[in-house]
């Protein structure tokens, strides 16, 4: 742990202490993203009402004074929101936390205003995504807070954060943080020493580091083993058709951004539908996917925009998908005692899965015999319920399997180097091109990764689940809310061990205590997640909030067309319906 340890550097009477830590292998890779033109940064967006006027007046809350003081308290429990990052050089990073930066503001990094509709919000957001993504990166978080004009006693709180220090289970402890200590009187917050040794990267709190030298050593010796195996296995493949060149790679993209949101009744029917038939939403994500790009193909095929070359290579090929993987209850016992599983950092590894190609019945046909609904073969014509549902198994078993590896931790640290060259790679190529000077070489990329040259990744994916034990929507939190910062942490992990790996999972948390609608001052009303992508980056996350089941897709628009997005979108709707839905759904998407 000694390495990632969190160092005095300096005590001054103006500004208090300064300590510094390096970043952690998969905060480091994140910090390359950032700097290829704010790359992977996060913006969480949230709709939230007043809704008891007795409680506190309006203008009180959401003045200036409560809202900074409301943000100064975040910083000081969880100090990465105040932090600064250093590099001397591309490859020494570190975090720097100077104690009085955690109870003052920089310029712009807590803005309060108006916006006069959605619109204008909206426009905010590409603005600190799209238009001008790096303007700001002098902060590693910042916080707005904006009165609607055009709906009183409603507000537009929008948070920004560099990836590096945060992710999806993250954004859900800020935004209830925030809402409950906005509430709420002052709240004490524990020693900076206490929260700084929470703040530790996930390479420093895998379990095994309480283990021999040699021990550790074998350990990932084998992890790393393991991991090349598995990339080696990787070959193939396709997507949806895009647009690329020799330089989209290192070409940042361009990010954009769409959602499907289901009905009340049909969240219902595909909740219930999945515990029936007793798999999770998230494994079968990969299948639905997989089944709105089959429709998507299909339909481009019989149009006579997919050669039949093409069409051949296509049929046989494998689809591989991969995202997010929660490490937080993985880790060190006394940290997630302490309130780790809910803490505001980075604990995130990755998993890859594979189906097998896609449903093609009907081969290279493409007269009038081939049965069509808007343009594609129906679902039923594709692949039966069962045979879904098989899928779905599968890829439930091949998540499992990686959560379950006894070098998990170690697997993922095999991973750490790969990932930080290859974002290194990207970022300079980027910076070199830019510039007009030749690519830099990295030979030892081939060491590293054994993944083979054919191999084409059709998406990337996170499902969260419920957010609803994590993210109520009615605030302040109760008295002995187990997720509340005033209370003892020790009770978090009963609620808050949900997030990236519920793909394998099929338990659902305890519930917490709620906030009755007549007790709440604030009620959430929307909230949305979007990130700066990655070159290429097609990206479908999911989720359940308020009792909607969402679908929203980040895709750089260099690459895929809007089109193309909402197609996609609304297919992956009608394949949930169709599979998981009313079983007199219609047996295809809606166009």
């Amino acid at each position: 742990m000694a390495p990632y340890q969190w160092t005095l550097v300096d005590t001054t009477p103006g500004s208090g202490r300064t300590f510094v830590r390096p970043l952690g292998l998969t905060e480091k890779s994140f910090y390359y993203d950032r700097i290829f033109n704010g790359t992977a940064d996060i913006v969480w967006r949230y709709t939230v009402e007043l809704a008891n006027g007795a409680a506190l007046e309006d203008a009180e809350m959401f003045g200036e004074e409560n809202v900074q003081r409301t943000w100064a308290t975040l910083k000081q429990y969880y100090p990465l929101l105040g932090c600064r990052m250093e590099a001397p050089d591309l490859d020494n990073v570190s975090f720097v936390v100077a104690e009085r930066a955690l109870s003052h503001h920089q310029p712009d990094e807590v803005v309060v205003s108006s916006v006069s509709s959605p619109e204008e919000r909206n426009a905010l957001v590409w603005r600190l995504l799209r238009e001008k993504p790096t303007e700001d990166h002098h902060l590693i978080a910042r916080v707005f807070v904006l009165a609607r004009i055009d709906k009183p006693r409603t507000y537009e709180v929008i948070f920004k954060a560099a990836h590096s220090i945060a992710d999806g289970i993250s954004g859900t402890t800020l935004a209830r943080t925030f809402f409950d200590v906005l509430c709420l009187p002052p709240v004490r917050v524990p020693p900076l020493e206490e929260r700084l040794a929470m703040a530790l990267p996930s390479d420093a709190l895998n379990p095994t580091l309480n283990m021999s030298v040699a021990r550790q050593r074998w350990r990932r010796a084998i992890g790393k083993v393991t991991f090349l195996n598995t990339r080696k296995k990787l070959s193939g493949g396709h997507t949806v058709l895009r647009k690329v060149t020799d330089s989209t790679y290192r070409t940042p993209a361009v990010s954009q951004w769409c959602l499907v949101r289901m009905e009340l009744s049909e969240s219902r029917a595909i909740l219930d539908s999945c515990r029936r038939h007793k798999v999770t939403l998230g494994a079968a994500i990969p299948v639905i996917s997989q089944m709105a790009v089959t429709r998507m193909l299909h339909r481009r095929y019989l149009r006579g925009e997919i050669s039949e070359e093409d069409w051949e290579n296509r049929r046989r090929q494998p689809m591989h998908y991969g995202g997010p993987l929660n490490l937080r209850p993985y880790l060190d016992k006394e940290w997630q005692r302490k309130g780790g599983l809910t803490e505001i950092a980075l604990m995130i590894d990755f998993y890859d899965c594979t189906l097998p190609f896609m449903p093609a019945p009907f081969g290279t046909r493409r007269d009038a015999g081939v049965p069509t609904v808007d343009g594609a073969p129906p679902f039923s014509a594709l692949l039966s319920r069962e045979r879904f549902l098989h899928r779905t198994r599968q890829i439930r078993k091949q998540i499992a399997s990686k959560l379950t590896h006894p070098l998990l931790l170690d697997i993922a640290h095999a991973r750490g180097p790969l990932y930080v060259l290859r974002k290194k790679m990207l970022v300079t190529h980027w910076q070199a091109a830019t510039k007009g000077e030749p690519l830099p070489e990295y030979p030892e990329l081939e060491q590293l990764d054994a993944v083979g040259s054919d191999f084409v990744f059709t998406g990337g994916m996170s499902s969260v689940g419920d957010l609803s034990p994590i993210l109520p929507p009615n605030y302040p939190l109760p008295p002995g809310h187990p997720l509340s910062i005033r209370n003892d942490r020790s009770q978090s992990a009963n609620v808050a061990a949900v997030g990236e790996a519920s793909a394998a999972q099929s338990r659902s948390p305890p519930k917490a205590p709620a906030t009755s609608q007549e007790d709440a001052i604030l009620r959430m009303v929307d909230n949305e997640t979007f990130l700066h992508c990655r070159p290429m980056e097609f990206f479908l996350g999911n989720g359940t909030t308020r009792g909607h089941l969402d679908f929203f897709l980040n895709y750089d628009a260099n690459v895929y067309t809007r089109e193309d997005a909402e197609e996609y979108l609304q297919e992956c709707r009608g394949a949930a319906l169709y599979y998981f839905g009313d079983q007199e759904a219609p047996a295809r998407g809606k166009l």
